[in-house]
């Protein structure tokens, strides 16, 4: 009976590891390919997660069977201890003194791993229509028309405007500008199949206006220079159109976010709003406002709101 035991406890043991194996491998694929952990495309990864670790739940108390919002808690509660540094510091000196190698570092793929299952406390289906009906010429139109005016915006920014507070919580004028211009960075680097990783990094430096400048060019160079809008990306062949679709939706909201800092007129790229607020709600109609998401829920527009502040409503920003 206790080699019995000792046996199953093993099995257990080793099936864990292969979960655990599994979420890394998931996890940092998911963050090499762009995929935000409050995107529909991150519903999925993390369904296919849940999958494998609920076998390893068995021989716990009252164990889950199935991918609910009990399971996915559960499974939270877990990978936040296991995330926590004093933990993995255990573990790295527990395999020091046996000779054993060190498990692979967690910090990539747990941080976006915990962070998906805070946006996605219960299971969605993903509906793959919002990868449809992407038009890549109207997609880089509309780009082109939207950075067009948010440039405008970003020229008119003085250095005293740079402490100035905006309508992302928490975030001056200078670290949404900085936002920007790494989301034009960002996109750049899928394109060029080499997806970067510096986001906390400093990427607007001394001149905000050239910073600005510079990553549209990068950008707009490597979206009709490496075939990306034809292309597909991801583990779930995301169209390269729709990432650069949900850049434009990014870029128009925070230039909608900028305007409000500074005092500027909101209705920007009147040519292209109408149709990035449909592409918004797509993309991230079906997307979860919870702890972890990128949006609050969706706000009331007042009578006659110019299509991009109808944008920011929908995103949870207040447009009186």
């Amino acid at each position: 009976m206790q080699e019995q035991a000792a046996q199953e406890q093993a099995a257990q043991g080793q099936a864990a590891a292969r979960v655990a194996e599994l979420m890394r491998v998931r996890g940092e694929a998911a963050v090499a390919a762009g995929i935000a952990p409050d995107s529909p495309a991150a519903e999925p990864v993390i369904a296919e997660l849940v999958a494998a670790w609920l076998p390893t739940q068995t021989g716990t108390a009252d164990p889950p069977t199935e991918d609910n919002p009990a399971a996915r808690a559960r499974l939270l509660e877990q990978l936040e201890t296991a995330a926590e540094p004093v933990v993995e510091r255990y573990w790295q000196l527990l395999c020091t003194v046996t000779g054993r190698p060190a498990p692979p570092r967690w910090d990539t793929a747990g941080a976006w791993t915990t962070a998906v299952l805070r946006a996605h406390p219960r299971p969605y289906g993903l509906d793959r229509s919002a990868f449809d009906g992407t038009d890549p010429d109207r997609v880089l139109r509309a780009y082109e028309q939207v950075t067009r005016d948010v440039a405008a915006l970003v020229a008119a920014v003085r250095p005293e405007d740079l402490a100035l507070p905006t309508p992302c919580a928490g975030w001056s004028v200078r670290q949404l500008l900085g936002h920007m211009v790494w989301e034009n960075l960002m996109a750049t680097s899928i394109a060029e199949d080499a997806p970067r990783d510096d986001h906390t990094a400093d990427h607007l430096g001394d001149d905000h206006r050239a910073a600005f400048d510079d990553s549209v060019r990068a950008a707009l160079a490597a979206f009709t220079g490496s075939g990306m809008l034809q292309r597909t990306y991801g583990p779930y062949e995301a169209p390269g159109a729709m990432i650069v679709q949900q850049v434009v939706v990014e870029l128009l909201a925070h230039g909608w976010d900028l305007a409000r800092a500074t005092g500027a007129p909101t209705g920007l790229a009147p040519e292209a709003a109408e149709e990035t607020l449909a592409a918004a709600r797509r993309i991230y109609g079906a997307a979860p406002r919870t702890e972890g998401s990128s949006f609050a829920p969706e706000r009331p527009a007042p009578p006659g709101a110019s299509a991009t502040d109808r944008l920011a409503a929908f995103l949870g920003r207040a447009p009186a």
